[in-house]
């Protein structure tokens, strides 16, 4: 099963192209990383898999991403409806301006998922993301007074209440301290049983203690693509062998 099928996909920023001729699948619950330098296309990558790219004026787009044999960029899909399938968790923490528990009741209450079990969803988003033994005396109190680490997981909570399918990560632990940003990698792996997971990551080392299958990008283009222990421990091309070993990028 692939839930996202990516075929021939095409971005510009203006005139300049940022991803070319990209096709590739992406394994079904498995942790997918996507590495490679900065600049090279990793987050527009990422952020087409669920039409973020939609909010820059200036991003034309070609090509198809398949979810569930669904083309997302064919006319009159439902926007709001791939953003809540696909979910994703960004680079730094940003709770909403409300309390705690409204943080991650907000997504049921607006998509109408709550079903009168909304205290429920809460309470068990948060014990998903190891965050409800630390707060549970504090619900109303505001997001915006937790730590880093604890927000960042407030987010994945909120994320997960609307019951995605797919998580996209945008390095998500790069603003984190080494405790919290393993905090988040040891959940990441976790949920592979519930979710497909995509991951951007500047981190090759993190990338080898998540990732199943491995991407790596260079200067807008698919370089090499593979299982994770096959990529590490037999790159077949020479670009990716000299940036594993750290002789490039």
């Amino acid at each position: 099963m692939q839930p996202l099928s990516i075929r021939k996909l095409n971005v510009w920023y203006g005139k300049q192209q940022a991803l070319k001729d990209i096709t590739v699948d992406i394994p079904y619950h498995q942790i997918t990383a996507i590495i490679g330098p900065s600049g090279c296309g990793k987050s527009t990558l990422l952020k087409s898999f669920n039409r973020l790219l939609d909010l820059n004026e200036q991003v034309r787009i070609n090509g198809q991403i398949l979810f569930d044999g669904e083309n997302i960029y064919a006319p009159g899909v439902d926007v709001t409806d791939i953003r809540t399938r696909i979910g994703l968790l960004a680079q730094k923490p940003f709770p909403l301006p409300m309390s705690i528990y409204d943080n991650v009741a907000y997504g049921p209450r607006i998509h109408g998922l709550a079903n009168g079990n909304l205290s429920q969803i809460v309470t068990a988003q948060l014990q998903a993301v190891g965050l409800w033994d630390e707060v549970k005396e504090r619900l109303k109190d505001p997001a915006t007074g937790l730590s880093g680490g604890q927000q960042q997981r407030l987010c994945l909570a909120r994320t997960l209440a609307v019951q995605p399918e797919v998580l996209l990560c945008d390095e998500s632990t790069a603003s984190l301290d080494p405790i919290s940003a393993r905090g988040i990698e040891e959940l990441l792996r976790g949920f592979k049983d519930k979710y497909t997971l995509v991951l951007v990551t500047h981190d090759i080392d993190q990338a080898r203690r998540l990732a199943d299958y491995v991407i790596f990008m260079w200067l807008g283009e698919l370089v090499e693509h593979g299982p994770a222990r096959r990529f590490f421990e037999q790159p077949q091309q020479e670009l990716t062998q000299a940036y594993l070993a750290r002789e490039i990028g």
